[in-house]
């Protein structure tokens, strides 16, 4: 008879646990349920907007760094005569 009455003992105060910390919990919350399912989506769209600057700044980079390279491809080959090493003309 005194097992049975520890393991409900146990049982009521595992029950009365649960539910104080539900409570504590509900109440020491400093957001609402929707307000904490808004936040990760918050910030992964902030995530997202962030990655698209960082392509779109990549992007411009290396379209200026394409343009340079071709005026300065152009320029080397509108000088054949000129040794690329020394800067002297050709024999």
């Amino acid at each position: 008879m005194s097992d049975r009455n520890d393991d409900v003992l146990f049982l009521s105060g595992l029950v009365l646990g649960a539910i104080i910390g539900g409570a504590a919990a509900a109440l020491l919350t400093s957001r609402s349920g929707p307000e904490m399912h808004e936040q990760p989506v918050e910030r992964g769209l902030e995530l997202k907007n962030r990655a698209d600057d960082a392509v779109l700044r990549a992007q411009q980079v290396a379209t200026q760094a394409v343009a340079r390279v071709q005026v300065t491809a152009q320029d080397l080959l509108k000088k054949p005569d000129e040794d690329l090493v020394s800067g002297r003309r050709g024999i």
